[in-house]
């Protein structure tokens, strides 16, 4: 008899999970206390983007609009408060009924924001060897540029090991049978990086009779680095830079 209860249980956990699993997002966030409700979703829209877009979304679904304010990510439509801010890197819309709106009200004005963030993506394995590999020839290579910026202006240089402060693989794509690349985040000290947008600040600092600060915060430098297939084997082709910026 226990056991069959245990059994009994441990399945009605398992309905309930999976139930819960395949509410939607406004849903599952959906409270009210009787007299007011409210719920959220997320969307990889920016908050003003939100804002734009619903007042004639929400006319077409039966809400009176009152008025919106793109720029501070707020609209109010009869009883209805929507506000959309900032979360990571999406944007949480939040929609506050000032009338007990039922959960179906609410989750239909919800489904009018669309666009949901799309889920991270998986680590990509970090091959302490393959990693080992790709720092000796960037260290041969000795420095890489961003080929869309001009003359060489964006730049890392690589002079010893110690300017791989942090090194990380993000992903690897197939361009070619015989051709792959490695999209790989690298920070490298400021003294071993030329940043054309800070360092014309800096020149228009002195040229004007300012003496720039100095940059002591190291840079972010996202890179692409080529491989391709000789002879049966990977061998390092080409590294360019997609984005450098310094940390903030």
């Amino acid at each position: 008899m226990l056991a069959r209860k245990l059994i009994l249980s441990a399945a009605a956990c398992l309905l309930a999970a999976a139930v819960f699993a395949e509410e939607p997002e406004c849903a599952v966030n959906y409270k009210s206390d009787g007299s007011s409700a409210e719920t959220s979703v997320l969307t990889s829209l920016a908050p003003s983007a939100v804002i734009e877009r619903l007042p004639r979304k929400l006319n077409a679904a039966g809400a009176t609009m009152d008025w919106a304010e793109p720029a501070k990510g707020t609209l109010k439509a009869g009883a209805l408060l929507v506000n959309a801010e900032a979360a990571g890197n999406a944007t949480r819309v939040t929609f506050r009924s000032s009338s007990a709106a039922d959960k179906a009200t609410l989750c239909r004005y919800a489904a009018l924001v669309g666009n949901p963030p799309l889920p991270p993506e998986a680590a990509f394995p970090q091959d302490p060897a393959l990693i080992a590999q790709m720092k000796d020839e960037l260290l041969k290579k000795h420095q890489i540029v961003q080929p869309d910026i001009g003359k060489g202006l964006n730049n890392a240089t690589f002079r010893t090991a110690d300017d791989f402060l942090e090194f990380k693989i993000k992903r690897m794509k197939e361009l070619a049978a015989d051709k792959r690349q490695y999209d790989v985040a690298i920070l490298v000290p400021r003294a071993a990086c030329g940043v054309v947008i800070e360092d014309i600040d800096d020149a228009s600092d002195a040229i004007s009779g300012h003496s720039p600060l100095t940059r002591t915060k190291p840079v972010r430098v996202d890179t692409a680095v080529i491989y391709v297939n000789k002879d049966g084997a990977w061998r390092f082709s080409d590294a360019t830079i997609s984005h450098i910026e310094s940390v903030k």
